[in-house]
């Protein structure tokens, strides 16, 4: 995503986030680590147009994706029930942070 300068915004937060692991599986498999469920929220949202791809044109923000300064996914706020505060961001070098959205 972050070489060819998109970010993504509004990923489900039910649904495992690029490079998260299902505790029953040794390494993580890209979508096969999703439930047939989760699968189907995920292609819902696409449809839906609530899963955004933005397409970022300036140099400097892609240098920015592509050092970890910036998220390439930004999950969608949490819903009010939710034990999170914020959304989850998923950054190029992996790591995945609670500093997203602000919990609906």
């Amino acid at each position: 995503l972050a070489r060819h300068g998109c970010v993504i915004h509004n990923y489900p937060e039910n649904v495992l986030a690029p490079g998260e692991r299902r505790s029953t599986l040794l390494r993580s498999k890209g979508i096969h680590d999703l439930t047939l469920p989760s699968r189907a929220i995920l292609a819902d949202a696409l449809k839906n147009n609530l899963l955004t791809v933005q397409h970022i044109t300036t140099e400097k923000t892609c240098r920015r994706l592509l050092a970890s300064h910036e998220p390439i996914i930004l999950g969608e706020a949490p819903a009010p029930e939710s034990p999170h505060t914020r959304g989850r961001r998923v950054f190029v070098d992996g790591r995945i942070d609670r500093k997203g959205l602000r919990r609906q």
